[in-house]
């Protein structure tokens, strides 16, 4: 398991991007003009919430303020919750921590059997608002791509949808490695075209879809009603 000095890192904190470097020294400058605002959130002595805070509270010699998750809490859900609106996802980047998500064996403990049932693709789907094609592309790309492909994806460097179909022709992960540090030019080279996963437009609508319909849900007969005007006075021709 990792540590960040002494401190043990659940997988649950790894499980969206790290923080560009820009963002991450403007917290750190920020924690030392005006010290931490958020504390950094531990579940059963591992740190969960917080490796970015925690990181610059260590370098700047700063005691960090802690708290520890309540062990009634879903862990899962609040790392997602605290998170998901926290950073500015692309909808690869979402899919990667969907796919992410649908990986880990989840261990919250329940009165049954002291843990609960993995999240699936359609549970991962949901919670980042991302289609479930998306988030098996994501596990193809996860679980058959070198770290130089998966931190490229997560970076927002290349979509899911493209690194998905680059693995699948090229499993090499020596190979893989290489490509990506010559650029997306040499990956596109190196695939077949065209590709059915390359449409970065058709993921970019299935996000938004998935989004709409968790929308419908929340709203009243009202809210639907005006929705359902608007679109018959904008797109009369649909």
């Amino acid at each position: 398991m990792t540590k960040l000095g002494q401190y043990e890192i659940h997988p649950l904190a790894e499980l969206f991007p790290p923080m560009p470097d820009d963002q991450y020294q403007a917290l750190k400058a920020d924690i030392a003009e005006n010290g931490q605002k958020e504390d950094i959130v531990f579940w059963q002595d591992k740190l969960v919430d917080g490796r970015h805070r925690l990181r610059a509270c260590l370098e700047l010699g700063v005691n960090p303020d802690m708290a520890e998750l309540d062990d009634a809490s879903d862990p899962y859900i609040y790392v997602i919750s605290h998170n998901l609106h926290r950073r500015h996802l692309t909808e690869s980047q979402r899919s990667m921590v969907a796919g992410k998500l649908a990986t880990l064996k989840r261990g919250r403990p329940s009165e049954e059997n002291g843990s609960i049932d993995p999240f699936t693709i359609e549970d991962a789907a949901n919670l980042l608002s991302v289609g479930t094609a998306s988030v098996k592309r994501a596990k193809q790309v996860i679980e058959h791509g070198s770290k130089a492909v998966v931190d490229a994806v997560e970076s927002g460097e290349i979509p899911a949808s493209f690194a998905a179909k680059f693995v699948t022709e090229e499993p090499d992960k020596k190979t893989q490695t290489e490509l990506v540090k010559q650029g997306k030019k040499a990956m596109k080279e190196h695939i077949t075209e065209p590709s059915p996963f390359v449409d970065e437009k058709e993921e970019e609508k299935e996000c938004a879809v998935k989004q709409f319909k968790a929308m419908w849900k929340k709203w009243d007969q009202v809210q639907r009603t005006a929705v359902r005007v608007w679109i018959d006075e904008h797109y009369t021709d649909v």
